[in-house]
């Protein structure tokens, strides 16, 4: 596995000493000689030697300096050195020991000792750089080792203006295993796929395990990146074909990455990158396939991880800010209540668009610790403009993720208790996504629940879903916000004011307030109004304010005073 001859460096200034071990060593490696400290230093930076065998008393340079230039070498640091000497105190063992020594030998020197000694040294040597560059599951190259060995291959394909192939293999569901079988059966499973793509390698090439269920090969001296293509179908069908371990089979795909010297990377590390973000990339078309790397694709994949990166610092720092967007009742002519809305600043001071932030938020499950702040800072607010003088409603989206935490209930109520509001001041904003994607039963329950707390339930962006009519009469649903994309174009759409038409019907037929989002216009709140919807909300009243401008909004009084 490790084709590594042992080189030895024997280091005395005694030639007859120098003989005695020469001879004795000569069959374990390949051996060098020096008879000064200072010689040794020169050979030893020149043949890197495994062993040093090492006198003390030498005229020029002791043992001991010697043997501290060598370990505080980083090219050196990893030979394994045996101080031998005539010198029987135990200080000099000691302090030996103390510089790095790895053994200590006493003159005159006993040949069979001395042997077994250096042998031991050369065992132990090799086991360590097993256990640096190897994965001791499959007994495969590392990812150090691998590393290394496409630097090598690279500078080899500069040189000659060759290519350089590397594919990343990840295999589809494998966690599966271990969590329905066993860890004890998933590392069979991979001994086993190792021994399978073993045999789609050529002599020249690497292949690698990563950790977990990941593969990496190494395909060095290129002649064309068709090739690669053809190795990875190799790899596919290899891994495609029926495992069995003990009663259980196993029928496995792969998802694979490959990227190329010099087209997509010049240096090792960001080509091994790229063919794990191009193994990425087949996993999200599907998985069981292979994908070459692709830059749009990876820029964007690494704009997202950036910004993810950019809201849990912001989190930390407590960059987020909740904006908030006034709710107009036309009739009362008067300002009724405000929606929540998360906002974000980047670490310039910059507005990050919630389009952005927000589905990376909730697929990566930052929604719900941010769920949770928003949830608060509104609650304050409404105790605050309340104090003011305000009598208004503030609503909070609530996501799918939060609303099927076990824990949304207490924390609605803890939010509750904290600011002390009457909770009728409280709106929760759902979509019909929610209710799609939660238990019926268990939608049912929690809203039940919530409205037994006292808060107020909307079903927000209504339409835009698969809206299914029968929970609007099941559930306890106080309100109906009408989507923006109906409201925009309901001067100029007949569809779009039929629809809008028929969801004002609905919603009073059963009884359930109406708010209209994205109204920008008069001649649109003229005709919401006409059919029975009074509540607006939109660019035409109000943008988004922050809650000091929110709270100036308020005190102007910009529509007529409450009545």
């Amino acid at each position: 596995m490790l084709n590594h001859q042992p080189i030895i460096l024997i280091v005395d200034d005694q030639v007859n000493d120098l003989r005695i071990l020469g001879q004795a060593l000569q069959d374990l490696g390949e051996v060098y000689v020096a008879t000064q400290g200072s010689q040794a230093l020169e050979v030893a930076r020149q043949c890197h030697p495994d062993i040093v065998l090492l006198d003390i008393e030498m005229p020029d340079m002791d043992g001991y300096s010697v043997c501290e230039l060598i370990k505080s070498d980083p090219r050196l640091s990893q030979a394994s050195v045996i101080f031998v000497t005539s010198h029987r105190q135990t200080e000099h063992e000691l302090r030996a020991l103390r510089l790095g020594g790895a053994d200590f030998l006493q003159k005159p020197i006993n040949v069979p000792i001395a042997r077994a000694r250096v042998e031991a040294h050369i065992k132990l040597g090799e086991e360590s750089r097993r256990l640096a560059n190897y994965d001791p599951l499959t007994q495969l190259p590392n990812r150090q080792l691998l590393h290394d060995r496409t630097e090598q291959a690279i500078r080899q394909a500069a040189a000659g203006q060759g290519l350089v192939g590397l594919l990343s293999i990840d295999i589809d569901h494998f966690k599966v295993i271990n969590d329905t079988s066993s860890h004890r059966e998933g590392d069979a499973v991979l001994q086993q796929i190792a021994q399978r793509l073993r045999h789609c390698c050529r002599l020249t090439d690497t292949l690698s395990r990563q950790g977990g269920d990941e593969f990496m090969l190494l395909v060095p001296e290129l002649n064309a990146v068709d090739d690669l293509s053809e190795c990875a179908e190799r790899v596919m069908q290899a891994i495609a074909q029926p495992l069995v371990i003990g009663p259980s089979r196993y029928d496995l795909t792969a998802s694979i990455g490959v990227s190329v010297y010099p087209d997509d990377s010049l240096d090792a590390e960001s080509l091994l990158q790229h063919a794990d973000a191009a193994a990425h990339q087949a996993k999200q078309a599907g998985r069981g396939q292979y994908r070459f790397f692709d830059h749009p694709t990876h820029q964007r994949v690494r704009a997202r991880h950036q910004l993810e990166r950019e809201m849990r610092t912001a989190l930390e720092q407590e960059r987020f800010e909740v904006f908030y967007q006034a709710k107009v009742d036309l009739r009362l002519q008067r300002v009724v209540g405000v929606e929540a809305l998360l906002r974000l600043r980047d670490e310039h001071g910059r507005m990050v668009s919630p389009a952005e932030f927000i589905p990376l938020a909730e697929d990566c499950g930052l929604i719900v610790p941010l769920g949770r702040w928003v949830l608060r800072q509104a609650c304050q607010a409404i105790r605050q403009w309340n104090e003011q003088g305000h009598a208004i409603s503030v609503s909070v989206n609530i996501s799918p993720l939060q609303f099927s935490d076990p824990q949304f209930l207490d924390l609605v109520r803890q939010a509750l208790a904290e600011s002390a509001i009457e909770p009728r001041a409280l709106e929760l904003e759902i979509t019909e996504g929610v209710l799609a994607l939660v238990d019926g039963e268990r939608s049912c329950d929690l809203l039940s629940d919530l409205k037994a707390l006292g808060v107020s339930i909307a079903i927000d962006d209504f339409g835009t879903g698969y809206s299914s009519l029968a929970y609007l009469k099941r559930l306890p649903i106080d309100v109906l916000k009408i989507d923006q994309s109906f409201v925009r174009d309901m001067i100029s759409d007949p569809s779009d004011a039929a629809i809008t038409g028929a969801i004002i019907q609905l919603g009073l037929a059963l009884g359930l307030q109406l708010v209209a989002e994205g109204v920008e216009t008069e001649e649109q709140a003229r005709a919401l109004s006409a059919q029975g919807c009074h509540v607006m909300q939109g660019f035409l009243y109000c943008r988004p304010l922050s809650y000091p401008n929110m709270t100036e909004y308020l005190a102007a009084g910009r529509l007529p005073a409450q009545p």
